[in-house]
């Protein structure tokens, strides 16, 4: 996993996420609200698979250091 790339993205959905959530969805419409729903999920899974990943990184290297 290129760490660097991946701590790049992170910070991208965050943010992304973060602006989503923020928005206002007063007068949008039904449809709009769905999609904005629909890549807040997405969002939300990726940034979950991006974390863990660095913990399983973590976890690795440090194993691999006490031997």
């Amino acid at each position: 996993m290129d760490t660097i790339e991946a701590k790049k993205n992170l910070e991208i959905y965050k943010r992304n996420l973060s602006r989503l959530e923020n928005y206002n969805h007063l007068f949008s419409s039904h449809t709009f609200k769905t999609e904005c729903q629909r890549e807040v999920n997405t969002l939300r899974t990726r940034i979950e698979n991006l974390e863990n990943a660095f913990d399983k990184e973590a976890k690795r290297n440090k194993s691999a250091t006490m031997r």
